[in-house]
């Protein structure tokens, strides 16, 4: 297979990209709204040294609902029994506002007075569903009865300069001030960003470029349309992403890589092995064990249960923080 990619290659050369357009993808933000997602020095020095990277691969959204909301927990939890772990958090930043699992078109949170409200931030119809969140713009002002934590959530995300980078934020803020997201070993990615690095290395002629070309030219690859939305694109070059098993393999071109998921990744995982083999990509799958909601640690208070149930809308990680505090460093549900 000749000798594989080389990982502090690829990592040094996004580490570059995210501090050379911090500025202009987050206008105007002061050093802590970067430093949420780990685009400062101590976290991209500790991620282009790490030996061994854990992904996870959540889409972008302002929510994180439970049991989904524990595989970031998972991470931490094996980080924490192996120091050299270090977590990537490769954010999808395609997904449309069709996506039910995530619901990116709204943000639900506990108002100053602790009940639950929504904040609608895009109107769906059946044209516009397909609508990406990266082409929308930032959120804007927040909710009149928003609490301080969202309030100051808020601050962050309406720096980014679009509506993926402000859900990325406002994920990471949950994340850090829950404790999910430990210091100076997790760092937030957009996946476009991973596919426009592995286009630069193709497009630079090395010899780890033709193993990639191997790949991207078996692989279906999506432009993103004047619209927003997703179209076939006939290139690779012009490919904001490729297919679903692709943009997986993909995380392998930075080193040695478990990406943690469920049963659904498991189920496709054999496309996603054959396509990291065409270019020598090392990319394991594990399998997090599952949490529901009997064995959640920290739960909703009775009467926003009955508020949860009457919406037909999950527990989110945001709920969590606003009700628990740093509930990731007070408990660990995966622990022996």
């Amino acid at each position: 297979m000749g000798t594989r990619l080389r990982p502090e290659d690829a990592r040094a050369r996004l580490a570059e990209r995210l501090v050379a357009d911090a500025a202009a993808l987050l206008p105007g933000a002061p050093a802590a709204t970067a430093a949420l997602l780990g685009w400062d020095a101590p976290t991209l020095a500790a991620f282009c040294e790490a030996p061994r990277l854990l992904v996870t691969m959540p889409h972008a959204s302002p929510n994180v609902f439970f049991p989904r909301a524990a595989v970031a927990w998972y991470a931490r939890h094996l980080q924490v029994r192996d120091a050299a772990l270090f977590h990537v958090r490769l954010m999808l930043t395609h997904n449309n506002f069709g996506d039910l699992g995530w619901r990116p078109y709204a943000y639900w949170y506990l108002n100053d007075a602790g009940a639950l409200a929504r904040a609608t931030l895009f109107t769906r119809n059946k044209k516009l569903k397909h609508v990406i969140v990266a082409s929308r713009p930032p959120l804007g002002e927040p909710p009149v009865d928003a609490g301080e934590l969202d309030r100051e959530a808020y601050r962050h995300a309406q720096r980014a300069a679009n509506l993926a980078l402000s859900c990325m934020l406002m994920m990471a803020f949950h994340e850090r001030r829950a404790g999910v997201a430990r210091a100076a070993r997790t760092l937030y990615l957009p996946l476009d960003w991973l596919v426009a690095s592995v286009r630069a290395q193709r497009a630079a002629g090395t010899p780890p470029g033709a193993r990639l070309a191997a790949l991207m030219d078996a692989a279906p690859a999506r432009r993103l349309g004047e619209g927003g939305e997703l179209a076939p694109a006939a290139d690779w070059r012009d490919a904001y992403v490729f297919d679903n098993p692709t943009n997986v393999a993909l995380a392998g071109a930075l080193g040695d890589v478990d990406v943690i998921g469920g049963a659904k990744m498991h189920a496709y995982w054999p496309d996603v092995a054959a396509a990291a083999a065409r270019a020598s990509l090392l990319v394991r799958f594990r399998q997090w064990p599952g949490l529901d909601a009997s064995a959640l640690p920290v739960k909703p208070s009775a009467t926003l249960q009955r508020a949860l149930l009457a919406d037909g809308i999950e527990y989110s990680q945001g709920m969590a923080l606003a009700e628990h505090g740093a509930y990731a460093v007070a408990h660990d549900p995966f622990a022996p």
